[in-house]
């Protein structure tokens, strides 16, 4: 999630209903938590979290601290306006983080290729290159280009070539070009006064919307410069979003209006038609922000709501009906197949794709079509100190569990786990005291101590092969006394 920088988020800003202003201040009073992302959070105690493929629901990456925002491309920055790198690597929950330099103060991560980063000053950095690739710890300045505020990437072609190219908007309103092959930068043509930049449209003071091409027919060189165009039907637009496909804008009267892209035929492979002439939508009105997330139109509305519709159609007719998703949202975050919406009470909700758990509910159904709660950024503290683990705390009718080593080992207890049986065994013992043995079926849900049968409220489970067992419970037994302090979110463990 980037910093923003641009004239028209602060125009933005200023316009805000006193509604949604007095929404959001509620919900910074009542949440805990600082920002959030589509796959990560920041709590105001500058802890930072992660969700997704290695971990259900947010878990704490316990090396970052003092964390004040999130850049986008995996990265963040602390109060000292340092830089940092995480990654979680592939088939592992483990998570590592790595400093990187060059870059402080960063308003904006953009691109691929190497990766772009702008600076409050309106400097540009790029990644370094090295024998292994693209290297994001490390970044230098991109000379010839200065006061920028905004930057986008995309990829242009024809029937034989392709490259990657990057448009820059300066802080005076004006737009300029580079490509992998020139690295020297032109102007576009025909774009002064732009206040906002997305992939290949640009969105100019008086309301007009510019767009350029990106695909080319022919298998010659392809332009050195671009020359943009005015869309004509777009007039009065306060705000636009693109993505690879499509785009939609929102006009002074809080209209949505869409071009580009349908989908059908996802059977045989998915069959992309275009439609390059705007159409005004009519069935969702008072529109704040909108997004194409997987095959819908996402709208937010200053009211709060949340509304989606299908592209999945030959065509959208103006009439398109919305269907409503969440109400009480104060503000959404969108990812490519999903997003994640913060309501006034300050929760988090998920809704879209959910392969790789990306909604942080705590399961990997493919996707949910209504929203579902983001499981809160819950901490375990033992005898005071931090307890990190591979993936965080899961609740469930209203009961916490945790995964089956990351707790018990550390409070001294021996954990086994037999996969045929799907039996978890935790047992310690003390000198001078008698041993504890707790033995817990995932399969049937029973729980023995010593060998004693004893009555559980929520049965145990596994998430993508992870057990989890109920705190608490083990806990007790184990002798230690269990603590939830709501205000931290936190599970306070004491143990002599």
């Amino acid at each position: 999630m980037k910093k923003s920088i641009t004239l028209l988020a602060l125009a933005i800003g200023l316009a805000a209903s006193s509604q949604a202003s007095a929404a959001a201040a509620d919900t910074k009073s009542v949440s805990n938590i600082a920002s959030f992302g589509t796959d990560s959070l920041v709590k105001k105690d500058g802890t930072f979290w992660i969700w997704g493929p290695q971990q259900p629901v947010p878990t704490q990456v316990p090396e970052l601290s003092g964390v004040t925002s999130m850049l986008g491309d995996r990265m963040v920055e602390k109060k000292d306006h340092s830089v940092w790198l995480w990654e979680t690597k592939v088939l592992s929950k483990a998570v590592t983080v790595k400093p990187v330099s060059g870059i402080r103060n960063v308003a904006k991560i953009e691109g691929y290729g190497p990766t772009l980063a702008i600076d409050e000053s309106g400097n540009v950095f790029k990644s370094v290159k090295t024998n292994e690739g693209w290297d994001l710890t490390q970044f230098e300045p991109v000379k010839g280009i200065d006061h920028v505020t905004d930057v986008e990437s995309f990829y242009q072609s024809n029937d034989k070539v392709g490259e990657g190219r990057r448009v820059f908007l300066k802080s005076d309103g004006t737009v300029w070009t580079n490509t992998d092959s020139a690295q020297n930068f032109t102007p576009v043509k025909n774009l002064d006064d732009v206040v906002q930049l997305e992939d290949t449209i640009a969105l100019k003071k008086d309301g007009t919307v510019w767009t350029w091409p990106k695909t080319y027919k022919g298998t010659g060189s392809l332009p050195s410069t671009l020359n943009a165009t005015k869309i004509q039907s777009l007039n009065h637009i306060k705000s636009i979003w693109q993505n690879e496909r499509s785009s939609l804008a929102i006009d002074g009267q809080s209209r949505l209006w869409f071009w580009g892209a349908t989908v059908t035929g996802y059977a045989d492979g998915p069959v992309y038609t275009d439609h390059a002439k705007p159409v005004l939508l009519t069935g969702v009105k008072n529109v704040k922000e909108a997004y194409i997330v997987e095959d819908s139109i996402v709208a937010f509305t200053n009211d709060g709501k949340v509304y989606a519709t299908s592209i999945k159609r030959d065509n959208i007719p103006s009439n398109a009906s919305f269907k409503l998703l969440a109400s009480d949202v104060v503000s959404v975050e969108n990812g490519q197949r999903h997003i994640i919406m913060q309501k006034k009470d300050g929760t988090l909700w998920g809704w879209g794709v959910n392969k790789a758990a990306e909604l942080g509910y705590g399961d990997y159904e493919f996707m949910h079509n209504t929203p579902v709660p983001v499981q809160k950024p819950i901490s375990v503290s033992l005898n005071g100190e931090n307890v990190p683990m591979g993936s965080g705390v899961i609740t469930r009718n209203n009961q916490n569990f945790v995964p089956l080593r990351s707790v018990f080992e550390k409070m001294g207890a021996e954990v086994s786990y037999d996969e045929k049986s799907k039996s978890a065994t935790v047992s310690r013992k003390d000198s001078g005291k008698p041993a504890i043995s707790i033995a817990v079926n995932v399969k049937t849900g029973s729980v023995t101590l010593n060998n004693a049968p004893i009555t559980i409220e929520n049965k145990p489970f596994t998430v993508d092969g992870t057990v989890y067992l109920p705190l608490r419970l083990i806990s007790e037994k184990l002798g230690a006394t269990v603590q939830w302090l709501p205000n931290e979110e936190r599970i306070a463990i004491e143990m002599n």
